[in-house]
């Protein structure tokens, strides 16, 4: 539990700062995208280590309750894919769905599509790190 509260959980939290910055810069300068899809991907990367983290504190035998946890953990994995949604606009995505109506974006749309949505899902994985970092403390 002591790697997860002190190096594990801040990195979590640094990593959701650093998301939500590039995100905001990204939705104010959309030349910025690039910086943006490298930081998605550390932020995979951080999100596997903790689930990773918390199922071996949860598997060494915390007296946290499981399916709380499990859930928590489920929620964080399953923003992930928020992550780039900006690509259901590209043109070659919008040619494999018959839909009329569905839409085209311009390249800075889906830059800022992707900014916003990196600003959410970093202010959702923080709320989720939290709530996993109370529950396995108590």
């Amino acid at each position: 539990m002591e790697l997860y509260g002190g190096v594990i959980y801040p990195a979590v939290l640094v990593a959701c700062a650093i998301l939500s910055l590039a995100g905001a810069v990204t939705m104010v300068q959309v030349r910025a995208h690039g910086v943006l899809e490298k930081v998605v991907t550390g932020f995979w990367i951080v999100t596997a280590i903790q689930v990773i983290s918390v199922l071996v504190v949860l598997i060494g035998g915390n007296d946290a309750g499981l399916v709380l946890t499990l859930g928590y953990l489920l929620a964080a994995v399953l923003l992930l894919p928020l992550l780039g949604i900006g690509r259901l606009g590209e043109p070659d995505a919008a040619a494999l769905d018959p839909d009329p109506n569905r839409p085209v974006l311009q390249p800075d749309q889906i830059a800022r599509v992707d900014g916003g949505a990196a600003v959410i899902v970093a202010i959702a994985a923080a709320v989720l790190a939290w709530r996993v970092f109370i529950i396995l403390g108590s």
